[in-house]
């Protein structure tokens, strides 16, 4: 009937699809994945994303670039879920910079981060977890 509101029936425009809730609980699973991978499993995984084949072909990049890198299989996952991400990816980042594979630009508040020619050579080669561990 037009005009009656029945308060037990929602609005369709204020309900999430059930695609949309399916999407954001894979987003947040794999984000649990990554969270609970060792640290140097973390820094072998971020490396492509800042090769040339990552999202700035090389460039420095942002590390909310980098969450996003990490989960850009699992679309619908909105902007907010992959910075629950950012303290392990900073931790990450730190380690590949102590095996001097990246350096951080820190011309703004929060840095943004470079591969080194290193980090270049040991990415193509595929060495990435081995330098970790025994150069970094």
């Amino acid at each position: 009937m037009l005009g009656s509101c029945d308060p037990c029936v929602m609005s369709p425009l204020f309900r999430k699809s059930e695609k949309k809730v399916a999407q954001q609980a894979a987003v947040q699973a794999e984000i649990e994945r990554l969270k609970g991978l060792r640290l140097d499993d973390l820094a072998v995984a971020l490396m492509p994303g800042l090769g040339p084949d990552g999202p700035t072909q090389g460039q420095s990049l942002r590390m909310q670039q980098l969450c996003d890198y990490l989960v850009r299989d699992f679309p619908g996952g909105g902007r907010l879920q992959p910075l629950q991400l950012m303290p392990r990816v900073r931790a990450a980042l730190e380690r590949l910079e102590r095996a001097e594979l990246v350096y951080s630009i820190s011309l703004q508040r929060l840095p943004t981060w470079r591969i080194t020619r290193l980090g270049d050579t040991v990415l193509a080669e595929g060495t990435i977890e081995q330098h970790i561990t025994n150069g970094g």
